[in-house]
């Protein structure tokens, strides 16, 4: 996983990735197939127990990667609920937090390379990815949820800022006895709901209700996985992200994405704009 996270990644943001065979390099770096075999895996699941009225057991070599990711998205699939911006932190709350993931091991919170006794086996980014495969079920069936991509997009940039305690710390014990956390820090749950404009405004509460379980065809979710570019190519060298041209007369258009510390969309801008502010800068110095 943190292989095939750093071969994107760096895809991401280099300035000599091929344009023309970008699709079969993004594909070549093993992160789009891992993200549809996470997210088969949930859909069977929640397909057994809702049709097959079965109970399913779920774990992983190590109990707290694929069984945390894998029994919280089907429950996505499953229940309405946890497809609110309450519900969902509920969830992550209870299959995560509670149930034991470690993040300061997977995330290596505060720590520098090789600081972990000298080994990285243990450092991946496997809450990122479960949040990936939740952004691929909101891009692909947005409707059915309250919350919208940028609440996503803004989650994942808060996994690693450790600017809330909510996501730090391996187990319950250390974040409420050891570290004291909820005393000392704030919760990366009440910062996202005061944010404006993360909810989907055509989020349809009732409807969504009375839908119940949202099980498409597994071929069409697993074929329509595409790459978050919002956040894999935030800081790429090469223009991937729809921007607002300065002259656009709609503001912002369907497709813009806003910067998560920006208030105003990012604008495309010339060379000689970008000269000309750097010429005001050194001159104010």
């Amino acid at each position: 996983v943190r292989d095939a996270y750093q071969r994107v990644s760096g895809l991401c943001t280099s300035p000599g990735s091929s344009d023309l065979q970008w699709t079969q390099l993004v594909e070549g770096t093993g992160w789009p197939g891992m993200i549809r075999l996470i997210l088969s895996a949930a859909w069977q699941a929640a397909f057994h127990v809702h049709y097959n009225r079965l109970p399913v057991l779920v774990h992983c070599s190590h109990g707290w990667d694929r069984t945390s990711q894998v029994p919280a998205l089907a429950q996505l699939l499953l229940d309405p609920h946890y497809r609110t911006i309450e519900g969902f932190s509920t969830l992550v709350e209870k299959d995560f937090l509670s149930f034991g993931h470690p993040f300061h091991t997977r995330c290596g919170h505060g720590e520098g390379r090789n600081e972990q006794g000298g080994d990285e086996g243990q450092l991946a980014p496997i809450f990122l990815q479960f949040v990936d495969c939740v952004f691929q079920l909101v891009n692909q069936f947005p409707d059915y949820f309250e919350f919208g991509p940028r609440y996503l997009l803004l989650l994942s940039e808060h996994i690693y800022s450790c600017r809330f305690g909510t996501l730090l710390c391996d187990c319950e014990r250390e974040r409420e006895v050891v570290a004291a956390i909820r005393q000392r820090t704030y919760c990366v749950w009440e910062y996202l709901e005061s944010v404006p404009g993360l909810a989907n405004p055509t989020y349809d509460g009732k409807a969504s209700g009375e839908a119940g379980a949202l099980l498409m065809p597994l071929p069409m979710l697993l074929r329509n996985v595409t790459l978050w570019t919002d956040r894999y190519c935030m800081y790429g060298a090469k223009a991937t992200v729809p921007c607002v041209p300065p002259t656009s007369g709609r503001y912002p258009p369907r497709n813009t994405v806003t910067c998560p510390v920006m208030e105003q969309p990012v604008a495309l801008h010339t060379m000689r704009q970008a000269d000309d502010r750097l010429r005001r800068a050194l001159d104010d110095v």
